[in-house]
C-alpha cells in the first residue's frame, strides 16, 4: 500500500514538473521578449505526378514511401502505339524530303531547258539575219532585172518563217522562266512541310519519351495512386514527392504580433511530434497578404453586421538546425518563439 501510495506521489510530480516546464517556456516566451504562437505548421515543395500521355500503365518501379532521386524511373505507360506514331512521323518526313529532292531536281532541269530554248533562239536569230540579208539582196537584183519575182517572193517567205522562229523560241523562253516561279513556290511549300513534319516527328519522339515517368526531384513517394493496369490520362495526378530534407515552418502570427517580428530574428521551435527536441530557425519573410486574403472565398465585410476579427499573416521561418533529417515532415503541427532582441 505504501509502495502504491509512493508512486501515485511520483506521478504527480511528474505532471507537475512537465506542466511547470511548459508553463515556463511560455512563461519566458511573455517576459524575455518573445513573441510566440502555437499556430504553426511544416511545409515543403511537394511535386504532384501526372503524366503528360494517355495509356494503361505497364510498369510501377517505385513503393509507398521510398525515397527517390531526380532521374529515377517511376513507371511506364504502353509505349507501342506511340512507338508507331513515332515510325509514322518519321516516314512523313522522309516523304516530305523526296518532295524537296523532287522539286530541286526539276528546277535544275529547267534551268538547262532554258539554256536550251536560249540556243534555240540565237539560232533563230542568226537564220532571221541570214533571211534578210537575202531578202534584200533579192530585191536589188530585180529591180535590174537579173532574177524573177519569184526568187524574192522565196526570201520574203524564209525571211517571215526566221522571224517567227525567233518568236517561238523568245516565248519558250518566258514559259521556262514562269515554269522557274512555279517551282520556286512549289519549293517553299516543300521545304515548309519537311519542317512540318519535321515538328511532328519531334512531337512523336518526345511522346514516346514521355511514356517513361521519371522523378524531377529528390524526394520520398507519397500519396500513391499508380497501379499496372490503369488507365491514365495527362494532368491526372498519380503521386507525390515530398521532399523531406527540405521543410521550413509556416507560423501564422496575429496581426497584432507583426510590429514585434522581422527577417533575421532568430526562432525557437518545437514540433508537437518531438516536443524533446531543441529546434532553432531564423524569421525568412512574411506573406504578402493574411491568410483570408488568399481562401477561395474571401470575406466580404462591406455589407451586414461588422465583426472586427484578428487577421493572422503567414511568416515563413528557415530551420537554422535540423537534429532531425528526414523525420520533420510536411504537415507536423509546431510552436514558435521569435526572439524579438535578435536580428535588430
Amino acid at each position: 500500500m505504501a509502495q502504491l501510495k509512493k508512486r501515485q506521489v511520483i506521478g504527480l510530480l511528474l505532471c507537475l514538473g512537465s506542466a511547470a516546464v511548459g508553463a515556463g517556456g511560455w512563461a519566458w516566451a511573455r517576459s524575455s521578449g518573445a513573441t510566440s504562437t502555437d499556430n504553426a505548421y511544416l511545409r515543403g515543395d511537394l511535386t504532384s505526378l501526372a503524366p503528360k500521355v494517355s495509356g494503361y500503365i505497364t510498369a510501377v518501379q517505385v513503393k509507398d514511401n521510398e525515397t527517390v532521386h531526380a532521374g529515377d524511373v517511376l513507371f511506364r505507360i504502353d509505349e507501342r502505339d506511340y512507338r508507331a506514331r513515332l515510325a509514322q512521323a518519321v516516314a512523313n518526313v522522309d516523304a516530305a524530303q523526296a518532295r524537296l529532292t523532287n522539286v530541286d531536281a526539276e528546277t535544275e532541269l529547267q534551268h538547262a531547258l532554258i539554256k536550251q530554248a536560249e540556243a534555240q533562239k540565237r539560232s533563230a536569230e542568226a537564220e532571221l539575219d541570214l533571211a534578210t540579208k537575202a531578202y534584200e539582196r533579192r530585191r536589188e537584183l530585180i529591180r535590174s532585172n537579173t532574177i524573177s519575182q519569184a526568187h524574192v517572193d522565196e526570201s520574203d517567205a524564209a525571211r517571215t518563217r526566221a522571224e517567227a522562229g525567233v518568236s517561238a523560241a523568245s516565248a519558250t523562253i518566258e514559259a521556262q522562266q514562269q515554269r522557274i516561279a512555279v517551282l520556286a513556290a512549289q519549293r517553299e511549300a516543300a521545304v515548309a512541310a519537311v519542317s512540318q513534319a519535321e515538328a511532328a516527328r519531334d512531337l512523336a519522339q518526345i511522346d514516346l519519351e514521355s511514356t517513361v515517368v521519371r522523378a524531377p526531384v529528390d524526394g520520398v513517394i507519397g500519396n500513391r495512386q499508380v497501379r499496372v493496369g490503369r488507365f491514365v490520362s495527362p494532368g491526372t495526378p498519380l503521386l507525390d514527392i515530398v521532399p523531406v530534407n527540405d521543410v521550413w515552418v509556416v507560423a501564422n502570427f496575429k496581426e497584432t504580433q507583426l510590429e514585434y517580428i522581422q527577417p533575421g530574428q532568430k526562432v525557437q521551435i518545437t514540433v508537437d511530434g518531438y516536443p524533446n527536441e531543441r529546434i532553432e530557425g531564423v524569421v525568412d519573410s512574411f506573406a504578402p497578404g493574411s491568410g483570408s486574403a488568399f481562401s477561395l472565398l474571401p470575406t466580404d465585410n462591406a455589407t451586414g453586421n461588422f465583426v472586427r476579427v484578428v487577421q493572422r499573416v503567414p511568416v515563413k521561418i528557415r530551420f537554422t538546425n535540423n537534429p532531425l533529417p528526414g523525420r520533420l515532415l510536411p504537415g507536423l503541427s509546431a510552436r514558435v518563439f521569435v526572439d524579438q532582441e535578435s536580428g535588430s
